[in-house]
């Protein structure tokens, strides 16, 4: 079977990624300096909110808060658009200190204007990281960070996107530790060279991630449905993946911690017919755990994958998992990891759906596309509590 043959626009996107990094990084910068620095230096709590992707981005960033800004009594949090627009509680009497950010790179859903709307009114501060300067997110935010994407003829289900919101809030947290004195003044530069280096390695990666991909696209294009497993900040990537699969394959797919897999879904039924993948750093605190759900897992026939940043052995991975080894982060910048490492996983998704001959988001004839609801993401009623 010639991979070549089933090129698709998500693995595109992937190869994209190191070409726009440079223009991307700039244009982030570019769009930071709407971002006075002297509402940065009062900010002490900073609610990270947004909807599928960008949610996934957000709790992704969380780590880069902590290590550039996290100083003087700082929280940083992600919290799911829904709970951020309806059930989110304020502190009182912190609200000029508390800045919610609302990622969403076209602006458009209604939960994020929502949640800003809610925000402003709660007299809090409100930045909007999005690609579209007149969107109703920005229109909405007190102020708005537009991260410049360079164009791209097939935009496909948001890896892309993705790539600049994590950059985006990665470089805010770096600014924002500069201007309140958490870290050096030159740490927003060094972080753009690390992140620089860090898409530079996995261009040279490439190819083995790709044809390893493909071949176990092959095994799992005819599973009744995937699970994906990441503790930590590694949820962001399980959860990214599982979207792809969901938006690029239709197939239904569930993101997990390792934890709750082994309490809960390792009863499911016909476990040989779901693949299950994991994301794990080498050096993780969750490593023997890890471990301990691979080797229960493989047990009961399940067709496992395991992206970790070292080989197989030095890991510790049973015989019957599949290793895809992806690049180690520069050194002292380990919270990089799910800026890319999802691109395995990524490319996975895109070759079943490539295999099946699926269309992104479901054809014209599907139940989606002819439903007389449709999607209520852009027309949802608004409600402020």
């Amino acid at each position: 079977m010639d991979r070549a043959m089933y090129d698709n626009q998500l693995r595109r996107q992937c190869l994209n990624i190191p070409v726009m990094c440079e223009e991307q990084l700039n244009g982030i910068r570019k769009g930071l300096e709407a971002v006075p620095d002297e509402l940065l230096k009062k900010i002490r709590k900073v609610i990270l909110t947004g909807c599928g992707d960008s949610y996934f981005a957000e709790i992704a960033a969380v780590p880069a808060f902590k290590k550039y800004a996290g100083a003087f009594a700082s929280s940083f949090e992600a919290v799911r658009c829904i709970d951020a627009a309806r059930y989110l509680e304020y502190e009182k009497g912190q609200e000029d200190a508390t800045l919610v950010v609302a990622v969403s790179a076209s602006g458009s859903p209604v939960r994020v204007m929502e949640a800003l709307r809610r925000a402003n009114q709660k007299g809090c501060h409100t930045l909007a990281v999005t690609n579209i300067p007149d969107s109703r997110a920005a229109k909405e935010a007190e102020y708005s960070l537009i991260v410049h994407t360079p164009p791209f003829p097939e935009p496909g289900p948001g890896l892309r996107n993705y790539f600049a919101s994590i950059s985006a809030l990665f470089l805010l947290a770096a600014r924002m530790g500069a201007v309140k004195g958490c870290c050096d003044a030159g740490s927003e530069a060094a972080l753009c060279r690390a992140i620089s280096e860090y898409t530079a390695s996995y261009e040279e990666a490439f190819e083995g991630m790709d044809t390893l991909m493909f071949d176990m696209a092959k095994q799992w294009k005819d599973d009744i449905g995937n699970e994906m497993i990441g503790d930590a900040s590694m949820y962001s990537t399980a959860a990214f993946i599982g979207a792809k699969f969901v938006e690029a394959a239709g197939k239904m797919t569930n993101a997990v911690d390792s934890e709750n897999w082994c309490h809960v879904n390792y009863f499911r039924h016909q476990p040989e017919k779901s693949g299950l993948l994991l994301v794990a750093g080498g050096k993780d605190k969750n490593r023997s755990r890890v471990i301990e759900t691979m080797e229960q897992a493989s047990k009961i026939g399940r067709n496992c994958i395991l992206i970790t940043d070292t080989d197989k052995e030095s890991y510790g991975a049973p015989e019957a998992v599949t290793v895809c080894t992806v690049p180690e982060t520069p050194e002292g910048y380990e919270f990089l990891a799910p800026l890319l490492n999802y691109i395995p996983g990524t490319l996975l998704a895109a070759y079943v759906a490539a295999l099946r001959g699926e269309t992104y988001f479901r054809e014209a004839g599907s139940l989606q596309k002819q439903s007389q609801v449709g999607s209520t993401i852009g027309d949802s009623k608004v409600e402020i509590f």
